[in-house]
């Protein structure tokens, strides 16, 4: 299959090949990706981290205290590992669900948190950050920035499709409004609502 990145996330790619060959590391792990993800500073996923207070550097130090480093000669970096594959993969999913061709930084957030045994989300879990606060994180961030001026930059609005607020929410979430008129709710909603209209 072939992806379509956004600028930053493509930076991403990058600057994960780039610190794992500085690493000594023959490969590309999660580790790396989410070292990517917060160096890019122009991406949406940097800018969740570091109102995490994850920064570059900590995970670079989480890496080296978990993995190790070569620093006896710089190696080729043969490609990415399985679970990474996966979470490009993941982070595939996660655009299509919002309507966007193109693998946005954000996208590979939560393409990161769907797996839970990977070394980055050790790192994450080790630095006490909370996915579901990423998750709103990057919701509200996604709303705040233009798509123009954050890691959409070649990307037309027709091929990004809305990453609303709205559309986030709804793959965590469910329409009670519309339960509500398919006569779907669960009743202790729907007593609690019959209640109010009477007060």
């Amino acid at each position: 299959m072939v992806y379509k990145f956004t600028v930053s996330s493509e930076k991403v790619l990058q600057i994960a090949k780039e610190v794992a060959a500085e690493l000594g590391h023959n490969y590309i792990g999660t580790e790396h990706i989410l070292y990517g993800l917060a160096k890019e500073p122009n991406g949406v996923a940097s800018k969740i981290l570091k109102k995490q207070s994850v920064t570059p550097e900590v995970i670079l130090e989480k890496i080296e205290d978990l993995i190790g480093k070569n620093t006896q000669e710089k190696i080729a970096v043969l490609g990415f590992t399985p679970r990474t594959k996966r979470v490009i993969e993941n982070s595939y999913v996660e655009a299509k669900k919002v309507g966007s061709n193109y693998i946005g930084t954000e996208h590979f957030m939560v393409g990161i948190m769907r797996e839970d045994d990977s070394i980055a989300m050790r790192i994450l879990s080790s630095l006490k950050v909370n996915p579901e606060t990423i998750y709103q994180d990057i919701a509200k961030v996604v709303n705040e920035f233009d798509h123009s001026v954050s890691d959409h930059s070649l990307a037309s609005e027709k091929d990004l499709g809305s990453y609303s607020l709205t559309q986030f929410l709804n793959q965590f979430s469910n329409d009670l409004t519309k339960e509500a008129k398919e006569g779907n709710l669960d009743p202790v909603i729907r007593a609690r609502l019959g209640n109010r209209k009477s007060d």
